[in-house]
């Protein structure tokens, strides 16, 4: 639902401008906190045409979503979308919508956790095949492609061990075996990787993250190819995963500032990674700025302008990781990511801790793994309060 008239502004603009609906010479656009909308003929029509953004009923479309919708397809660069009340609504929405009992879906182990669960409990139940690759290795997806596989699913920055994806040479895959690439690219928002320019078909968010970016609201968002986006519409009427228009107007009241936000997330990220990389207490610091990052050389081509995400472990194991975190005073112990405060979590316990301690271990959530969600406070303020959360007894 890219609108021609976005195509031609700079992403900065677009962020601010895209979808919003002047409704009576509003600046921003107003709250519909309608559960249903008059039903013309005209309405009624498009309905059963299968028009998915007839504003006919809020579980199907609202003026809110719609702005949503919009604003994120400019930023993505994607022909059209659907919002949806969670990410993993989006998730599964996209998966089920998509697939079917026989189809065969290639993913990594290292995917955000509620996502694995689908994909390792759920979907076989429906009939629906997965095999775990690797997704820094693009040449494991591809042995992995089976006569039924139809979805290849990646991540631009794997949760949450930050492994970097190769799109372009995942997209070469995908087009080669005539498959669809579907990416989530939470993590590092449309500021900071553009995947439908790179040949990716559909690209998931978790709203609640960067695009919400104030810790207040739960939403998912699917966008990308027009006629895709028409097949999953039906499922998320049947399924039910609709946002409310609250919810939908905080979202895209925190999109307009995406992009004055996010390069204080990477530079700060950036800076204590640096620093935490030298700290005597650290094994081991995961950031994509950092050379010694596995994928740098991927990443400054997938995602130059990086993340305010970072990981490091700590030596001494999950005991020393919890005694640092909650030994902070500053970077807040929750789950989540991507708001404008500092968050920390150990995903043993949290994000993965219905993922086999095996498979964590395989996929590098190992003893001591600690995850960071950079804000955008004053990185000294933050780096004083890493190293006395360290240096505590």
């Amino acid at each position: 639902m890219m609108a021609d008239k976005d195509s031609d502004r700079r992403f900065a603009t677009r962020s601010v401008h895209s979808g919003t609906q002047h409704i009576e010479g509003a600046v921003n656009t107003p709250i519909f906190q309608s559960s249903t909308y008059f039903l013309t003929d005209e309405r009624y029509t498009g309905w059963a045409a299968g028009a998915q953004h007839t504003l006919l009923y809020s579980r199907l479309s609202s003026v809110n979503s719609e702005a949503c919708v919009e604003k994120i397809c400019a930023l993505e660069g994607a022909e059209d979308g659907e919002l949806f009340a969670s990410g993993m609504a989006a998730i599964s929405t996209t998966l089920l919508g998509l697939l079917s009992q026989g189809d065969h879906v290639v993913a990594s182990a290292d995917v955000y956790g509620g996502t694995y669960g689908l994909m390792t409990e759920d979907l076989p139940r429906f009939g629906i095949g997965v095999t775990m690759a690797d997704m820094q290795d693009p040449a494991s997806y591809e042995a992995a492609i089976q006569d039924n596989t139809k979805i290849l699913y990646i991540e631009t920055l794997s949760n949450p061990v930050m492994k970097v994806c190769d799109v372009e040479a995942m997209s070469e895959i995908a087009k080669r075996h005539d498959l669809l690439l579907v990416i989530d690219n939470t993590f590092t928002s449309p500021w900071g990787c553009q995947p439908i320019a790179m040949g990716c078909d559909l690209v998931i968010h978790s709203t609640t993250k960067y695009l919400g970016g104030h810790s207040d609201i739960v939403g998912g968002a699917v966008v990308g190819r027009a006629d895709l986006i028409a097949e999953l519409f039906p499922k998320k009427v049947h399924f039910g995963g609709s946002p409310d228009p609250h919810a939908c107007y905080l979202l895209e009241r925190g999109m307009r500032t995406l992009n004055a936000r996010m390069p204080i997330h990477a530079s700060n990220a950036a800076i204590i990674a640096a620093r935490l990389e030298k700290h005597p207490m650290v094994e081991k610091t995961i950031h994509t700025s950092l050379p010694s990052h596995p994928d740098y050389n991927t990443a400054q081509r997938i995602m130059p302008k990086g993340t305010g995400m970072l990981a490091f472990v700590m030596k001494g194991g999950n005991e020393e990781a919890l005694r640092f975190m909650r030994g902070l005073e500053i970077i807040f112990e929750a789950t989540s990511l991507g708001g404008v405060e500092s968050l920390v979590e150990c995903p043993f316990n949290s994000s993965h801790m219905f993922v086999p301690e095996d498979v964590r271990n395989t996929a590098g959530v190992v003893p001591g793994f600690v995850r960071l969600s950079i804000g955008i406070e004053d990185v000294e303020d933050l780096w004083e309060d890493i190293v006395q959360a360290l240096e505590h007894d």
